[in-house]
């Protein structure tokens, strides 16, 4: 038979855990934005000095970076809605 004492601790476990799970996967998000942000800046100023003779590198680099931004939004909000339909 289990006390009340065991399942308060059981569960004040597993609320631990998750708010550990939650924490670490924040750090995992706010890291990848970091390595994505400096690189947004540079091809915004890229964008903004060569006007449309942008040519094909930056094309190339916004398909890349628009990808990686899409997968880190939708890993994040998949995290916060695991039930949410794509």
């Amino acid at each position: 038979m289990t006390t009340p004492t065991a399942t308060w601790d059981e569960v004040r476990r597993i609320g631990d855990e998750i708010q550990l799970q939650m924490h670490l996967a924040g750090m995992d998000a706010r890291d990848r934005w970091n390595v994505l942000r400096p690189r947004l800046v540079e091809l915004e100023a890229a964008i903004e000095s060569r006007g449309k003779r942008a040519g094909h590198l930056i094309a190339d680099e916004l398909r890349v970076i628009g990808t990686a931004l899409r997968e880190l939004r939708d890993e994040i909000v998949d995290e916060l809605d695991p039930e949410r339909p794509r």
